[in-house]
């Protein structure tokens, strides 16, 4: 909330007040007849505008820190109050009165204060540290208070011997300065959660200015030196300048900014801590020394502060070491603990599993490692949120230290993953057995935000020192496992294999590969011909992917595929399939040819990007092709999972020109609802189908391209490698062929070919009509 117009006129018009009254006060206070009024009704609108920015700030918070603001605003309108009623008595009666109503509204501020501050939201901290703090705050009060006795005190109460009521008023003065001392302590030490930096700056600047202001005129006035309009009286006027600039700084809401930034003790707030009982007892032995000097010529008697400050300091030091011990307990417990779970963390396993193959080791016993992971635990996150995820995640820590024997290691060492350490054991059916009790503990369903979640785990086995004796290496083998045993489905265990190693070390090795493959141009795209069945006439062709590998060989795609889509690399490849692919219609449509088109596969994290149809209308563009060159092939999986969003997509491919094939059409789900719903316009029948069609018989085919051309589509089959195949699908009317029998993937093509011979084989009467 910005400040209103008439907050920013009373903030101008108090700093610009204070300033003046500072540049008065300066210059000499001139005139000197008009110091008895200037130097006091000075103080009536700078306090009470600050009143007013206090009582302000109070009605735009509700709660405890509204009653706060109006404590601060009540006691510098008493202060000020206090003022008038002093400058009324002392131009009327032309002394200082003493005491009377005006020592009311003086003494009034601090406790006021001090309501105000206990009103205030503090950060908790616990109990030895808030014994701490109110012990450092009776150590300084003790040893300021006995420089006030020293200095006034004592000779303010020998003056006032026999005058009880003017003797309590009188020292009523230097003990609510000790109270604004401990006020000042306790706002840097408590630092009120609802303060901003610059809110408590200013608060404890006023209070600071404030107290040296009562101490200045304390000395000076027992030395009867004190005279009206002279610097002195700034330090009274600007720490009231210093309240409104913090309450105008206050907002509404803050209190909840402020908490969501509250944080530990600074490293600055903790050598404070440090310092001020310290700074409080070396205060006091000067004094001490300094009171004791020969030079003094007088008898000052035992100084009994001394022994109480010293004592305090040292019960202040064995809270603070007591406090120490239990932080680095703490602090260890952090170090080797999960917070989220409470479970040991990584850290923490490595070490004990560590021991632990050596002890086994020793007395010929196994070590299991068993490595788990929460199948399907992303889609709580993105279904129900984090907060949830972390819910199911501290439930299933039960469950799983449930599901294990005492005294055996249960740790997260990541989002999901957890791993339990097994010792003792004579063989490898304890482990089996309690990979069996994980599975059936994570499978029981839980309920969350009053949904019901059903989770899987898959789990990885390793026994050391059999299969390591390396903590490290023994998780990493499990981690391995369970990886083959989530690849054989999830939900179930298994043990490592050292053939998993090498695989997982093919793995790196062949990302390795083709990250450096991409930098040095290792790709070939190779095409081959897609024909019409009737007369084997080229109607396009499909760019397919090729890599050898100057390390490697000929690496085939089934085995590259697949580690580029783990790795985040095929959409720069799939890009440049797509660019290479299109460089060649282009080159074609510069030779004449205009018919032919060129099938590209798209991979589902392709298609999924949010930018893709933008992506290929930017790529047509720059080769200066139409869409009508250009087929893009999608598997049902890529489709599927989003179906309204596939179709926008898909519809905005075809008012592009773009042709778009269903591959590998009978392995997936092959539904009937989803192809009603996607405007595709061709299915391609997997090869596995085709293959089939002696041994099997023709019936699948059959039904397929019987399916595809009541729904307006065309049909392509796939891997035709022999000539009674191609008759078995002329039969069935299939339309188009792909195979080694009419073609073997090339890197080259010739653009020229009769351009009749050439075209896409007319659509049926369903398709005519548009592609939705």
């Amino acid at each position: 909330m910005k400040l209103s117009w008439r907050q920013h006129g009373m903030l101008a018009a108090l700093v610009g007040l204070a300033t003046l009254h500072l540049l008065w006060v300066l210059g000499g206070a001139e005139p000197e007849a008009l110091r008895p009024y200037l130097g006091n009704f000075v103080f009536f609108p700078i306090y009470g505008l600050s009143a007013g920015l206090a009582l302000g700030a109070a009605r735009h918070h509700t709660g405890p820190e509204r009653r706060a603001w109006r404590w601060l605003g009540l006691g510098i309108l008493c202060w000020g109050l206090g003022q008038v009623v002093y400058t009324y008595l002392n131009l009327t009666t032309g002394t200082i009165p003493f005491p009377s109503l005006a020592d009311v509204g003086f003494l009034a501020l601090a406790p006021c204060f001090l309501l105000s501050l206990l009103h205030f939201p503090r950060h908790t901290y616990g109990r030895l540290q808030n014994a701490s703090f109110l012990l450092d705050i009776v150590i300084v009060v003790l040893a300021v208070g006995d420089l006030l006795w020293v200095l006034d005190a004592r000779a303010t109460a020998e003056g006032y011997a026999g005058q009880p009521f003017e003797l309590s008023i009188a020292l009523a003065y230097p003990a609510t300065d000790l109270l604004l001392c401990a006020l000042l302590l306790g706002l840097i030490l408590w630092r009120p959660r609802h303060l901003s930096a610059r809110q408590l700056l200013t608060l404890a600047l006023g209070l600071v200015l404030f107290l040296l202001g009562d101490l200045i005129y304390a000395y000076r006035t027992s030395k009867e030196l004190y005279e009206l309009a002279q610097p002195i009286d700034a330090f009274w006027v600007w720490g009231a300048v210093f309240f409104g600039l913090a309450a105008s700084a206050s907002r509404p809401g803050e209190a909840r900014e402020a908490q969501r930034r509250a944080r530990l003790p600074s490293t600055r707030m903790v050598h404070l801590q440090l310092l001020v009982p310290n700074a409080a007892i070396v205060v006091t032995y000067a004094l001490f020394f300094l009171l004791h000097s020969p030079g003094l010529g007088r008898d000052v008697g035992i100084d009994p502060t001394v022994g109480v400050v010293t004592l305090l300091v040292l019960v202040r030091q064995v809270l603070g070491l007591i406090d120490n011990t239990r932080l680095h307990r703490r602090l260890a417990h952090q170090a080797e603990h999960d917070p989220l779970t409470g479970l040991y963390n990584r850290l923490h396993l490595q070490a004990y599993l560590a021991g632990a193959i050596a002890d086994a080791r020793e007395h010929r016993r196994l070590v299991a490692v068993l490595f788990l992971d929460l199948d399907r635990m992303k889609l709580v996150n993105d279904s129900l949120g984090h907060p949830a995820g972390d819910t199911v995640l501290r439930e299933m820590a039960v469950r799983l230290s449930g599901a294990v024997r005492e005294g055996d290691i249960l740790a997260r060492v990541g989002g999901d993953e957890f791993v339990v350490v097994l010792t003792g054991l004579r063989g490898a059916g304890q482990a089996v057995r309690t990979a069996e009790a994980l599975l059936r503990a994570v499978a029981a369903p839980l309920r969350v935000q009053g949904q019901a979640v059903f989770l899987t785990a898959s789990v990885g086995l390793t026994l050391c020192p059999r299969d390591t004796d390396d903590a490290a290496s023994a998780i990493k083998q499990a981690d391995i496992a369970m990886y083959q045993a989530k690849r054989q489905g999830k939900n179930t265990w298994r043990w490592f294999d050292e053939r998993d190693t090498e695989a997982a070390l093919e793995q790196v090795q062949l990302d390795s590969h083709l990250r450096q493959a991409l930098t040095r141009a290792e790709f070939q795209v190779h095409y081959q011909p897609i024909v019409r069945l009737t007369d084997a006439g080229v109607v396009g062709y499909e760019a397919l992917l090729r890599w050898t590998s100057p390390v490697l060989g000929p690496v085939p795609p089934a085995k590259f595929i697949p580690v580029a889509e783990a790795h985040g690399l095929i959409e720069p490849l799939g890009e440049w399939v797509l660019r290479e692919a299109l460089a060649l219609a282009r080159t074609w449509r510069q030779a004449g040819e205009t018919a032919r088109y060129i099938s590209v596969n798209v991979s589902a994290l392709q298609f999924a990007r949010e930018g893709f149809v933008a992506g290929i209308r930017s790529l047509l563009a720059a080769q200066d092709v139409p869409g009508e060159v250009l087929m893009l092939e999608l598997t049902e999986s890529a489709l599927i999972s989003d179906i309204p969003g596939s179709a926008d997509k898909l519809r905005a491919l075809n008012a592009l020109g773009v042709r778009v094939a269903l591959d590998d059409f009978g392995t997936g789900y092959s539904s009937l609802s989803y192809l009603q719903q996607l405007p595709v316009q061709v299915l391609k029948v997997d090869r596995s189908f085709v293959n089939g069609v002696k041994m099997h018989g023709p019936m699948f085919v059959q039904a397929v391209v019987t399916l595809a051309h009541s729904l307006g589509l065309i049909v392509v089959a796939e891997g035709v490698e022999e000539p009674h195949q191609t008759e078995t699908l002329l039969s069935l009317s299939c339309d188009l062929g792909q195979g080694f029998l009419f073609g073997r993937p090339a890197p080259f093509l010739d653009p020229g070919g009769d351009a009749r011979e050439s075209a896409l084989p007319p659509a049926p009467a369903a398709l005519a009509g548009g592609s939705d």
